[in-house]
């Protein structure tokens, strides 16, 4: 992080999170509890990125992660 001090702007060494990124996060998190974990499909809107995964060897599911895109935190996850 860099600072500036005087008239200059405060200005931080922020990246945001890319689409491969969101995709990452979303995989490793749900490997946690399933496997196979098969990418589907992105969403992106403003600074929030809904990656689609699909979960389960024997029963299919698709799970919703919600990444803020800023930040990379996990906001909300569900079930289709």
């Amino acid at each position: 992080m860099r600072q500036v001090w005087g008239d200059e702007e405060l200005s931080q060494n922020r990246s945001d999170i890319n689409e491969s990124r969101a995709i990452a996060i979303a995989r490793k998190f749900l490997e946690q509890y399933h496997s196979p974990v098969i990418f589907r499909s992105l969403s992106a809107e403003g600074t929030m990125c809904c990656v689609s995964m699909e979960v389960g060897l024997l029963k299919e599911e698709i799970i919703d992660v919600l990444i803020d895109t800023t930040t990379g935190k996990i906001l909300k996850y569900s079930h289709q």
